[in-house]
């Protein structure tokens, strides 16, 4: 009976078991490797588009404040807005609104008759200026 179990039915050992472990560990660190890659790099275009977002936003809001001072000035005679002094002829009228500055001018174009108005709003934003400039002409009678 011991020559039987002595041959072809016995079960070879293997050494291989302890390498295996090893790939395994070594495919699970490197797969952690690169999830932790990807999520970097979706994390990093997440915070530049919150960024862009931010920047677009407060350039509407520049632009928007522009609109409204040219459109208030457009509502009235502009010999209304010359004697209110909102609108001085070759002069510039300052003010601000909030974190924006800005700066009405007025200055007369070719003949007395036009009157080309710009209105620039200022701010700062993260220690850079920014600036958004609307202009337009006017006849005045």
């Amino acid at each position: 009976m011991n020559e039987t179990m002595k041959g072809g039915g016995s079960i070879p050992k293997s050494n291989n078991i302890g390498t295996a472990k090893g790939y395994v560990l070594f495919d699970v660190l490197f797969a952690l490797f690169l999830f932790s890659l990807g999520f970097g790099v979706l994390f990093e275009l997440t915070v530049g588009a919150l960024s862009e977002s931010r920047r677009a936003t407060t350039l509407m809001e520049g632009a928007n404040l522009a609109q409204a001072t040219m459109d208030h000035l457009a509502v009235h005679k502009w010999s209304d807005n010359i004697a209110e002094r909102n609108c001085i002829p070759g002069r510039a009228i300052e003010g601000t609104d909030g974190k924006f500055r800005w700066i009405i001018c007025s200055e007369w174009h070719d003949t007395p008759q036009l009157l080309k108005v710009s209105v620039e709003v200022i701010w700062m934003e993260r220690g850079n200026p920014y600036q958004y400039k609307l202009e337009s002409l006017y006849a005045v009678e």
